[in-house]
């Protein structure tokens, strides 16, 4: 018999994470993320499949995690990225198997290797300290003195005091900077020697090698204080280490050198664009020629995003957006989300600049591959977080129109010939009871459509009602979609029905849709949470409208905190990783004086008033609602400041509110903390909503 989905079964789930195809295009690297509860923490391994036969054996598995693997140019070696004692260090081993080579030994670690074209060389991102030279690991030391040092140098960076002239100088998940940068290196693989290639005063990003082989191009953050946000294209002269800037007039995301010519394929927005829609603005392909000029903007015409933005809990840690060249050149694959779900998108340099889509389904594509003349994807549905699905590749494929937010939704075609490779949930699967989400549409302010989901209680019996949990996603710029959602599939198991909506402010409905929360925040977009939970109850008689609880996390933090303060519809409230100080948020955030400069008010700190009007604390004396906040003692992103104001308000005031604070934890603890936390976490959540449950 299968059993309802348990609290901590998060852990027991195996998803796929990048794909990397061999030259010969009959095997597959593919990396595989788990989960030990018992030692509390992830591991990533990379597995080697063979397309032809769907045959899976492990390839490398020592350490904590091995991932970015990339083939040699004839096929023989793989590269790859290893984490153990002495940190992220480049590794290469013979690709039919065999032992493991470590090549770098740098105090930063290394990450992002790609070969040269004769196969002697890798190179790779190193971290770089501020006086621009790398450090190595003394390889004349035994191996537990090396690991002692490296420990050392850690103990000392946390106990002495940190010096600071940048605006951003701390990042969530990473912490304060530490001064280094990453820079170019090159790796002899004869001799092991590294090369350093740049010293950049800002980190690089990225980077891809043109086909000549003599030239590399990689993206940097501009040296100012917004090197978060902004990124260049820069050239690099791999025979006279001359760099040059190539363009600045696009903010660059991802750049993939043509396999064929100097032509360059670039994700970007450019400056007029970013101007007017700042976070929300859509990410577009162009062509550029080998002087970084823009021959062609491919996506002029495309409705869509040229990203991933969608929320899950059982999700592996991995690019949100990917750019892939078809071998002969005259084609550009990329991801799209649209209406809540992603698939693979067509462009071609001898077409118009709609684009077609060419791999979809009854899932959600998060990575792909390009093998021949089939796309290789790893998918998530509502049930299943993680599988490997291949297709031909159609001559033709759809071409999406673009939709106003009053048109109703558009039904893409489902491509019927895609078939599973690889399903490593399916014997968990096979025993677990889950609810299936059912999607529903309705119409809010201006008439605006609007996706919701509905998630029926485990256990449903037909004419009984159920208490609700009304789920709101953070960003706001995400949405959730198909993927599968381990928190609310637990909620459901408890005998709780699950209501979620896709607000204005989400994305993959449009740049009118995404863009037009900013300015607005608990405006329109809260009347869309509201309204999509009416709609629900309206339309489901099994969803009990007087036994409603709230709960969200990031901007559905906010937006929790704000409903609470605008509204008794409520009878417990869970806020977590919240926001409720504008005012304070610009000086704390990691991100602050640009988030809220984007996304509150213009005018940001000089328009005090607007910032504590758009404040869920200017409204605390008016919460009724019993409410639980929950935050991470090392979140920088939306610091731990925000709940202290508002629960020490609510408590000053006489309300009923309860803190959790959690040790050892950033902004990312639902889909990246440790397991043991994750699952104190849900256990606060739940615990909190069924204790206020009102009788029946």
């Amino acid at each position: 018999m299968k059993r309802p989905i348990d609290v901590e079964d998060f852990a027991l789930f195996q998803l796929v994470g990048r794909l990397a195809p061999s030259p010969s295009g009959n095997t597959l690297l593919f990396e595989l993320q788990t989960c030990s509860a018992a030692e509390d923490t992830y591991r990533t391994e990379l597995y080697k499949m063979n397309l032809d036969s769907a045959q899976v054996i492990p390839f490398a598995t020592n350490g904590d995690r091995n991932h970015q693997a990339c083939w040699s140019p004839d096929g023989r070696r793989v590269a790859f990225v290893r984490k153990d004692q002495l940190g992220s260090q480049i590794w290469v081993m013979p690709s039919d198997g065999g032992e493991a080579q470590r090549l770098t030994t740098l105090v930063g670690g290394a990450s992002a290797p790609a070969w040269s074209a004769d196969g002697t060389k890798l190179f790779a991102l190193a971290q770089v300290s501020e006086d621009k030279q790398l450090e190595f690991i003394d390889t004349k030391a035994t191996f537990e003195n090396q690991k002692a040092e490296l420990s050392k140098r850690a103990e000392a960076w946390k106990k002495n005091s940190k010096r600071y002239r940048r605006l951003y100088y701390k990042r969530d998940g990473e912490g304060l900077s530490n001064h280094e940068r990453a820079q170019l290196v090159e790796i002899d693989l004869a001799t092991k020697a590294v090369r350093q290639l740049t010293a950049e005063p800002d980190d690089i990003h990225s980077y891809s090698i043109a086909a000549d082989g003599k030239t590399l191009y990689f993206l940097r953050g501009r040296d100012d204080d917004l090197a978060q946000q902004y990124t260049d294209l820069y050239r690099l002269n791999l025979e006279t280490l001359d760099i040059s800037l190539v363009n600045d007039s696009l903010l660059f995301q991802q750049i993939e050198c043509s396999p064929v010519d100097g032509s360059i394929a670039a994700i970007a927005t450019d400056e007029a664009a970013y101007e007017t829609y700042g976070f929300a603005a859509h990410a577009n392909l162009y062509l550029l020629d080998a002087e970084g000029r823009i021959e062609r903007h491919l996506s002029k015409d495309f409705p869509d995003d040229l990203s991933d933005h969608t929320l899950t809990d059982l999700g592996p840690s991995v690019p949100s957006a990917q750019l892939i060249w078809s071998n002969d050149g005259h084609a550009i694959y990329v991801l799209s989300e649209r209406e809540a779900k992603v698939d693979v998108v067509r462009f071609t340099l001898d077409s118009s600049s709609h684009g077609e889509v060419v791999f979809t389904g009854p899932f959600s594509a998060y990575q792909f591959a390009v093998v021949g003349h089939h796309v290789v994807a790893a998918c998530s549905t509502f049930t299943d977080p993680s599988r490997l699905y291949t297709a031909k590749i159609p001559e033709q494929g759809f071409v999406r129109r673009d939709r106003r937010p009053t048109e109703p939704m558009e039904t893409s075609p489902i491509q019927s010939d895609a078939r599973v490779l690889y399903a490593p949930n399916q014997d968990l699967l096979a025993n677990l009871e889950l609810s299936r989400p059912e999607s529903f549409w309705f119409q809010s302010e201006d008439d605006w459509w609007v996706q919701g989901w509905v998630m029926k209680p485990i256990g449903y019996s037909e004419g009984k009602t159920y208490p609700v949990i009304l789920e709101i996603h953070g960003g706001p710029h995400t949405h959730y979609g198909t993927h599968m959602f381990h928190e609310m599939q637990w909620f459901a198991a408890q005998g709780y029905a699950v209501v979620y909506v896709n607000p204005r402010g989400s994305t993959s409905y449009g740049q009118e849709f995404v863009n037009a929360v900013r300015q607005h925040y608990g405006e329109k977009d809260a009347q869309d949470i509201l309204n999509g939970l009416q709609a629900a109850l309206d339309r489901y008689a099994f969803l009990d409208g007087t036994r409603v609880a709230v709960t969200g996390g990031s901007y559905g933090g906010f937006m929790t905190n704000w409903l609470v303060g605008h509204t008794k519809r409520f009878f417990a409230a869970v806020s977590q990783r919240s926001i409720s100080n504008w005012i304070s948020f610009f000086g704390c955030s990691d991100i602050g004086p640009h988030f809220v400069n984007m996304e509150v008010s213009r005018d940001g700190i000089q328009d005090l008033e607007r910032l504590w009007k758009s404040s869920p604390l200017a409204y605390a004396d008016d919460v009724e609602t019993p409410i639980l906040l929950i935050h991470s003692e090392q979140d920088l992103r939306c610091p731990i400041e925000q709940a202290e104001q508002f629960y020490t308000w609510l408590k000053y005031k006489g309300k009923e509110a309860e803190f959790v604070r959690v040790p050892d934890a950033s902004h990312g603890l639902s889909r990246s903390g440790k397991p043991s936390l994750r699952i104190q976490r849900l256990q606060a959540i739940f615990g909190y909503i069924h204790d206020h449950l009102p009788n029946v």
